[in-house]
């Protein structure tokens, strides 16, 4: 029988020997593992970066299309550089500059041999090199992955540099998306007009018309909050009791819960970030203080969940009521566009400000802001260096002038 071009070997798809098992945890979580398809073994070294290091990084979602992306890893290590990678990894050896351009080009031509690059989304390769990066940077230390240690120090974060510096040079360098504006200061005092309330006869009367009483202090308080700490959406939402501090302690702890079985919401929010804790200010610390301990309607409604922020029925509040709550205010404060992660890039901007002068003023803004790519807050500190470059420039200027007169 004829073979046709649909037939040949380099049109069927290659089916990898691994494959990505979600496995349900007693705790409810649910925690994707690369397993051997043929005997269901766990990968050693992935299931190792996996286990105790992505998953408290990365929501579950996330880490199974990341170990997919690893899987072609080990896929290109057979197929085309003739070694078992987890061996090769705890033997003690590392990937040179040549096998990381070689599985680039595995990413490209989705492994069928041919010099044409696939045409697909750009941005695609780019997030597949990004979770490589972080993957071989991590088994680097063996410590991490297990197996023969050959590395000092000062050799493991020189290697970990240069594999950084091949990968930038080896990514497409797709156009970055169009910068979320911050917050003016007059922005910020349009969105607190409809939201903070006036004292009246030791009591607070909030502006009318805009949301109903119940929710009042609530959608005030979660603006102060993504204002003053810089929180995600999801990372609000997923807020609990738990979370705030007590005593003299002054840090709230975001913590990721996956798969909360507390968590009663058909949505659950995403809390895609690193876990830290992070200190609130007094002013905060009241209006927290006021949502718990004020009576219903214009309080907490208690006994139902032990999240943070709730509904007038005292279930929590869902992804969908938070983006009508900033809906609600744009629409009252004429401040659009409006959104929860515009509050945050407000916050990045400016914490930025106040830490790009500091030492490692980068890595702080890292851990405030949860990031787990290093890459992602670094154009707040460039946007931050560049104006206060120009601001000096101009300064320059004025001074220069000002000589000549």
């Amino acid at each position: 029988m004829a073979t046709t071009k649909l037939d040949t070997p380099e049109k069927r798809r290659r089916v990898s020997p691994r494959f990505v098992l979600k496995v349900l945890l007693e705790s409810g979580e649910r925690l994707p593992c690369l397993v051997d398809r043929g005997t269901w073994i766990p990968v050693r070294i992935a299931t190792r970066w996996a286990v105790r290091y992505r998953r408290y990084r990365v929501q579950s979602s996330t880490l199974e299309n990341n170990l997919r992306v690893i899987s072609r890893v080990y896929d290109w290590a057979e197929a085309v550089a003739g070694f078992d990678l987890d061996d090769h990894f705890t033997s003690g050896k590392t990937l040179t500059a040549r096998h990381v351009e070689s599985m680039v080009l595995y990413f490209r031509t989705r492994g069928d041999g041919s010099e044409t690059v696939v045409g697909s989304d750009p941005g695609v390769l780019d997030h597949q090199l990004s979770v490589t990066e972080n993957f071989l940077k991590w088994a680097l230390d063996s410590d991490n992955r297990g197996g023969v240690r050959t590395l000092t120090l000062e050799q493991l974060a020189l290697h970990r540099a240069h594999l950084e510096q091949v990968f930038r040079s080896l990514r497409t360098g797709t156009r970055p998306c169009q910068r979320i504006q911050p917050l003016s200061e007059s922005e910020v005092a349009a969105l607190r007009r409809v939201l903070v309330p006036k004292e009246s006869g030791g009591g607070w009367v909030f502006p009318e018309g805009v949301f109903y009483r119940h929710t009042q202090l609530r959608n005030w308080l979660m603006v102060e909050t993504a204002l003053e700490l810089g929180l995600r959406r999801g990372e609000l939402l997923k807020l609990r009791l738990d979370s705030l501090p007590r005593g003299s302690d002054d840090g709230l702890r975001v913590l990721r819960r996956p798969d909360d079985p507390h968590d009663s919401r058909r949505l659950e929010p995403a809390v895609k970030t690193a876990e830290r804790v992070v200190p609130v200010s007094r002013s905060l610390l009241s209006l927290f203080r006021a949502y718990l301990t004020s009576s219903p309607p214009i309080g907490r409604v208690t006994g139902k969940t032990p999240y943070l922020f709730v509904t007038g029925a005292g279930l929590p509040l869902s992804v969908k009521a938070s983006d009508d709550v900033m809906h609600t205010i744009g629409r009252h404060s004429g401040v659009t566009p409006l959104s929860w992660h515009r509050l945050r890039h407000t916050w990045a901007e400016r914490m930025a400000e106040v830490l790009s002068e500091q030492a490692n003023g980068t890595d702080k803004l890292i851990y405030l802001g949860g990031w787990t790519n290093p890459q992602s807050p670094r154009r707040y500190i460039q946007n931050a260096i560049a104006r206060q470059a120009s601001e000096a420039l101009r300064n320059y200027h004025s001074r220069l002038y000002a000589e000549g007169s």
